[in-house]
């Protein structure tokens, strides 16, 4: 017994001076500053009686984090006051004191007394330290406006102030990077991710910081940079995540795949690696392998319903169209109120040609959203202007366009960003339903509301080149240029007037400029379409046929591509059978579309199947009746098979829909053609001559 009690005795001794030579060490900057009443409290310090009274602060904070009763708190808060009044110079002993005050919930008292050490002594890294902690944990959740007013500001102020007197201290770095972030300062915020990730180069979370930092700047080419010379050994499936989402975005299509195989290959359990493993199977072409992928997520998880309503999606666009629909029934029976399921149903239904299902269920979809007073927050206004966009192109498909424009006043009543949408889609559709004058009004009515809206100005123009006001509308959107990445949109814009002018060489011009501002295939699809289009216009058929195979390239489930590539080969009578496999594929994704529809028609027509083109473009023509040139197709077809009295009505037809300005692709020149046409055939069977569709 008498040798552990000198043992104990022994340690103690050893204890006490360890502690008495670093609570000096603490205090020693307060007493480097402090005027000459902080030198007679310094001469009064009895450090045994601060060293007795701090060890049993120590042990009553322990047992009351064992016991969890309030009374040690209360001891151990004494003896922390107690030990400071036997050292009052000890900056030490307040942050110890101010610390308590912090676990145990009592901020206010916390942040006065570390305010006072700062107060002796502005740099105080361990003040600065446990205030920027406090401060933290009083920012609550940003998102849901929970947190203090300027909390985040005062947050920022103290790490800024731990990383200038420690700034090896990587962790409160990298806090700091996460705050200037959360604040919108993502400069600072990379460049203190670099320094520190300079410094500790083998630092995981520096490393998933700066890449997120800049996943969501859009820096890919960054993150590929970055992420291509990290050892194989430290890429874990997060970071391999990040790097294929960055190949997918820059379309470098079969990196993805590859890296997102790696990371599910490490992490087989991730459904969000699954997925995007899906979806860059998706972006290459791949549907089978992408729904394999999608059918492994739901027998993981088949409670979750949004794998279901992913695998319908991918089927949908399969032309997988009952497994499709089965699958959203199982995801609404697994969620019922979840107002997504029914949307896509909608969709589905919309796609089927099912329009009165499809429109049921968006007004399903919209009552279950309605507020009595109307007012919605912006989340919600949007969903409804989603809900009532495609119920209003469901109307304009079915050529109601007085139902269509009544739809959008809808989403123009939601108010705020919402309503310029709607205004645009109302001009929109008084263009498609021939109502150019209506639209031109409606157009300026809706400028006077919001004169910077683009889309409106870009619409506005569109109608003076649509009237033959070409120089004008050209000029309008050329005082819209900024000289950014913005100016795409404007340059297409520019090339569809002189498109539509036949100012081919400049409309060629302007889209280049248009591709010189995207940066990835994404961006581009649009421009090599618009390009195409303009080199068939021209009967530039190979270069027009480079620029699709640009577009399917970049994504093969690009419907009108396929579609308009399948045409013009069949309008040429070459390559038939590859021109009815494109076709094919636009209705895989779209088997109600009348212009597609019409196209594997005339493909089948030009192949001398007319048993074949009877029925896509009879279809077509129920569809889309006032189209002129399904119309003279579809007459094509009935002369082929000897209906010559039905050829003539469908011709005469195309003549009438032509003069009323129905398509602009159906023009005099081919109006005269087939006038000719109507003539001849009256003449076979004996019906008077006429100048048929004269104006």
């Amino acid at each position: 017994m008498t040798t552990r009690r000198v043992r104990y005795g022994a340690a103690t001794i050893c204890l006490l001076m360890f502690v008495l030579a670093a609570l000096a060490r603490a205090q020693a900057p307060a007493q480097n500053k402090a005027d000459n009443s902080a030198r007679q409290a310094a001469e009064s310090q009895d450090h045994a009686a601060a060293y007795y009274h701090y060890m049993l602060a120590q042990r009553y904070k322990d047992l009351a984090g064992i016991y969890n009763r309030s009374d040690y708190v209360d001891r151990a808060i004494t003896e922390y006051q107690k030990a400071i009044a036997a050292d009052p110079g000890s900056l030490f002993l307040r942050v110890q004191l101010g610390e308590l005050y912090w676990r145990v919930s009592r901020i206010e008292d916390a942040v006065n007394e570390v305010q006072s050490v700062l107060k002796d002594n502005p740099d105080d890294v361990q003040a600065h330290r446990l205030l920027a902690r406090i401060y933290f944990s009083s920012m609550g959740d940003s998102n849901s406006g929970s947190g203090t007013p300027g909390m985040l500001e005062k947050t920022i102020a103290e790490f800024e102030a731990v990383h200038r007197l420690d700034p090896d201290d990587a962790d409160s770095a990298l806090m700091l990077g996460r705050l200037y972030k959360a604040d919108n300062q993502p400069k600072k915020a990379e460049a203190l991710f670099e320094k520190v990730l300079s410094d500790n180069p083998d630092s995981r979370n520096v490393l998933v910081n700066l890449t997120q930092l800049y996943f969501d700047q859009g820096d890919y080419d960054k993150i590929i940079s970055l992420l291509e010379n990290v050892p194989d050994s430290r890429m874990d499936p997060a970071l391999l995540y990040l790097l294929g989402s960055s190949y997918a975005q820059t379309r470098d299509l079969k990196k993805a795949e590859d890296v997102f195989k790696k990371a599910l290959d490490r992490e087989p359990d991730s459904e969000d690696i699954r997925r995007a493993y899906a979806e860059s199977l998706m972006a290459e072409g791949k549907t089978e392998e992408a729904r394999s992928q999608l059918q492994e997520i739901v027998k993981s998880d088949p409670q979750s319903p949004m794998s279901y309503v992913r695998l319908a999606q991918l089927d949908r666009q399969m032309g997988n169209f009952e497994d499709a629909r089965k699958e959203l029934e199982q995801a609404r029976g697994l969620a019922p109120d979840n107002l997504e399921i029914p949307y896509q149903q909608a969709v589905l239904e919309d796609t089927l040609g099912n329009e009165t299902k499809a429109i049921s269920l968006l007004q399903e979809v919209l009552k279950k959203t309605e507020k009595p007073d109307g007012k919605y927050n912006p989340a919600e206004a949007n969903n409804r202007a989603i809900y009532l966009q495609r119920m209003g192109t469901i109307y304009r498909s079915q050529e109601d366009y007085d139902k269509a424009i009544e739809t959008y006043q809808g989403i123009v009543a939601l108010g705020g960003d919402q309503a310029p949408r709607g205004e645009a889609l109302i001009v929109e559709t008084l263009q498609l339903d021939q109502k150019n004058h209506k639209a031109m009004q409606a157009a300026e009515t809706a400028l006077k509301k919001y004169p910077k809206n683009r889309e409106l100005l870009m619409q506005r123009a569109s109608l003076l080149g649509q009237e033959g006001h070409r120089d004008e509308a050209v000029a309008q959107l050329e005082n819209m240029l900024t000289g950014n990445a913005d100016d795409r949109d404007i340059y297409l814009s520019i090339a569809q007037i002189y498109s539509q002018a036949k100012t081919y060489a400049k409309a060629e011009e302007v889209i280049q400029k248009a591709l010189a501002l995207s940066n990835n295939p994404d961006d581009q699809e649009y421009a090599r379409f618009l390009l195409g289009s303009v080199y068939e216009r021209e009967k530039r058929f190979d270069l027009a046929e480079e620029q699709f195979r640009k577009v399917l390239d970049a994504d093969p489930l690009n419907d009108a591509a396929a579609n308009y590539l399948g045409y013009m080969l069949a309008d040429r009578g070459v390559r038939l059978d590859e021109s009815v496999k494109y076709i094919k594929d636009a209705l895989r994704i779209e088997p109600n579309n009348g212009a597609y529809l019409d196209s594997l028609g005339w493909a089948y027509h030009k192949m001398n199947r007319n048993d074949m083109a009877q029925s896509p473009l009879e279809k077509a023509v129920k569809l889309i009746p006032n189209d002129p040139t399904i119309r003279e197709h579809l007459g094509y077809v009935y002369l082929a098979l000897g209906e010559k009295a039905k050829a003539l009505q469908e011709w005469e037809h195309a003549l009438k829909f032509q003069r009323r300005g129905v398509s602009g692709d159906f023009g005099a020149q081919q109006a005269a053609k087939l006038r000719k046409q109507v003539n001849n055939l009256k003449h076979e069977i004996g019906q008077p001559e006429a100048a048929v569709g004269q104006n």
